[in-house]
């Protein structure tokens, strides 16, 4: 059998066919479609890194911050009777149960931030050149534990250029003994070596249990129960609250207390302009926390930095540090 092709029927099938112009038109659409969608995988790759980093810090920092707030939560006078003061003679309304002060040896940093970067933290006088300066506080209190009461303290260690390492010390401060002769002994003032030995604990000792890493801000504040906060530049009229004595850096006072009463806490203004503070039979209404971490990768990256060039940097990368603060109740204030 013989087969023919009819003009028509070639031309019909030549129609079916792609011409080059159409083959490069698929192609480079292809080609852009292909980029579109590197593109995109690309940049959501990148947002869920930094939601990533951003979680880590997150959950670092809020687990700490767990940690203090129910820890101070807690918080209790030491229950010790009142004593006097061996150096003002002043009648303390008890032993020692809160202490706090900008910690020795460590020099915060003075953040330069950007422009459109700054917050309404910081002294006015920072602000309007565009710095924050940070702090770093430690503070020690007392709580109730299973043999007495326990001393807690927080503090940030291994600080090198304003940054450091958050860390936890608690040691036991319970005065029970077997001996006779333990009667004798003044509890109050035998608390108070114990609550002061915490204090003077010394941050390179090894005994501070590491909670979280890259805080270059550490502060707590004391108010009272109408959300006053306790200052020694300031005294609030409340013949119900705190009697409190109010000194400078000399140790005079800056305001009258209650002679005739017990001292319940001691405010100082130290001349760096930073507080110190002591509460002893009675404590505030309130603790105001702060603490500011820097995300991982930004930290390994200014911990590579020369310290000149620190602070510049995390200046500019002021959005990968967390601020978390929480006001804390105190439930038993005498």
């Amino acid at each position: 059998m013989k087969f023919t092709f009819t003009n028509r029927s070639l031309r019909a099938r030549f129609k079916q066919a792609f011409t080059l112009l159409e083959m490069l038109v698929s192609v480079s659409v292809m080609t852009m479609i292909v980029y579109v969608l590197y593109a995109l995988f690309d940049t959501t790759q990148s947002a869920l890194r930094k939601n990533a980093a951003q979680v880590d810090v997150n959950e670092g920092g809020r687990a700490a911050m767990e940690m203090i707030v129910r820890e101070l939560s807690q918080m209790e006078v030491s229950g010790y009777p009142p004593v006097m003061d061996p150096q003002s003679k002043r009648v303390w309304s008890g032993s020692k149960s809160f202490h706090s002060r900008h910690t020795p040896g460590t020099t915060p940093l003075l953040l330069a931030y950007e422009s459109d970067a700054l917050t309404t933290e910081g002294t006015p006088a920072d602000l309007a050149q565009g710095f924050r300066t940070n702090i770093l506080q430690d503070f020690t209190f007392t709580s109730r534990g299973e043999l007495g009461f326990d001393i807690m303290s927080y503090r940030v260690v291994n600080v090198e250029n304003g940054i450091g390492t958050l860390g936890r010390y608690a040691t036991a401060g319970s005065l029970h003994s077997a001996d006779p002769r333990a009667s004798l002994v003044n509890k109050s003032l035998a608390f108070n070596l114990h609550f002061d030995g915490a204090v003077a604990q010394q941050s390179d000792s090894g005994a501070f249990q590491t909670i979280t890493d890259g805080v270059i801000h550490f502060s707590i504040s004391a108010f009272d129960q109408y959300g006053r906060e306790l200052l020694p530049t300031i005294s609030w009229p409340d013949p119900l609250g705190l009697n409190l004595e109010r000194l400078n850096a000399q140790g005079q006072a800056l305001f009258g207390e209650l002679s005739d009463l017990p001292v319940d806490g001691t405010l100082v203004q130290e001349n760096s302009g930073q507080n110190h503070a002591w509460f002893y039979g009675a404590l505030p209404a309130y603790f105001d926390v702060e603490m500011a971490v820097i995300e991982p990768d930004v930290l390994e990256q200014v911990r590579q930095l020369p310290p000149q060039f620190q602070a510049n940097f995390l200046g500019q990368k002021i959005n990968k540090v967390t601020l978390f603060r929480q006001r804390v109740p105190i439930r038993q204030t005498r």
